[in-house]
């Protein structure tokens, strides 16, 4: 799962792997040139880092993966569930600086080669899609928010209607992100997901810890609403990795108190 090349730690999924026709992986925090307290693999210009720090990070973690940093896609985020499908057109989109980033997008997806889809993550869950059959990719930024939205799920529909994706063919690697060890939710998340999720699962998924608050397993979350999508449990590789606890490793930014990196999730078609 954890491979190091460079001197850089990052998560690769073995799914992708043995399908071949694609790239993807999630980057580590380690490797980089940024300065504390983004030291030192931030991928992101909304941080307050230095933009010339940004390009040098992404350009040495990209390189890896074999993919120029001028040509990925990026947006901004936003926690929310829309999704916009891409192609060679939108490359370097936010590349070289935020500006230029797709606007309030939390999904993309491609069917174009050598088409680099990017999004950046500090405790949110990486969601990275690839269709072997139809070879088409994505990836999805699963911040409580989006999940509650069903964002997993919008995806696989979308890879549906759009490229005649069978849910069961769909791989899917969610990367590291906060676990239900650590992340810490009120009323109003356990709220929002018990409109998604029966009292069963929302037993698996929250753990009261009192004083209104919960310990929620966002990654598990995430992995139920794709199989509710369609999606076969097999073809779901999970990380296992929490951010909050391995900050040594990745950005938290729960444990950071909010000043810290972003560490990027990548994918593209070969």
């Amino acid at each position: 799962m954890i491979e190091i090349r460079n001197g850089i730690p990052f998560v690769a999924f073995s799914l992708f792997r043995r399908a071949g026709g694609v790239t993807a992986a999630v980057a580590s925090r380690r490797g980089g040139v940024s300065k504390a307290p983004f030291d030192t693999l931030n991928m992101s210009f909304s941080t307050g880092d230095d933009p010339a720090a940004v390009r040098e990070n992404r350009k040495r973690f990209l390189s890896l993966l074999h993919i120029p940093a001028e040509s990925i896609i990026s947006c901004h985020q936003v926690h929310g569930t829309h999704i916009e499908i891409v192609g060679r057109a939108d490359c370097g989109r936010g590349a070289k600086e935020a500006d230029t980033a797709i606007p309030a997008c939390d999904g993309l997806m491609t069917q174009e080669k050598n088409v680099p889809l990017t999004m950046n993550f500090a405790d949110c869950t990486p969601l990275l899609f690839y269709d072997p059959v139809h070879h088409a990719a994505g990836v999805a930024h699963g911040g409580w928010r989006g999940p509650a939205g069903d964002i997993g799920g919008k995806m696989v529909q979308l890879f549906h209607e759009t490229y005649g994706t069978r849910p069961e063919d769909l791989l899917a690697g969610v990367g590291p992100a906060i676990g239900g060890c650590c992340f810490e939710v009120g009323q109003d998340v356990i709220d929002a997901f018990s409109a998604l999720f029966g009292p069963e699962e929302m037993g698996r998924l929250a753990r009261e810890k009192g004083g209104g608050k919960y310990l929620f397993d966002l990654p598990e979350a995430n992995r139920l609403l794709l199989l509710r999508a369609g999606m076969t449990s097999h073809h779901i590789e999970m990380s296992g990795l929490c951010t909050y606890c391995r900050d040594d490793l990745f950005f938290s930014y729960r444990k950071s108190g909010g000043r810290t990196g972003r560490h990027m999730a990548a994918v593209m078609l070969l």
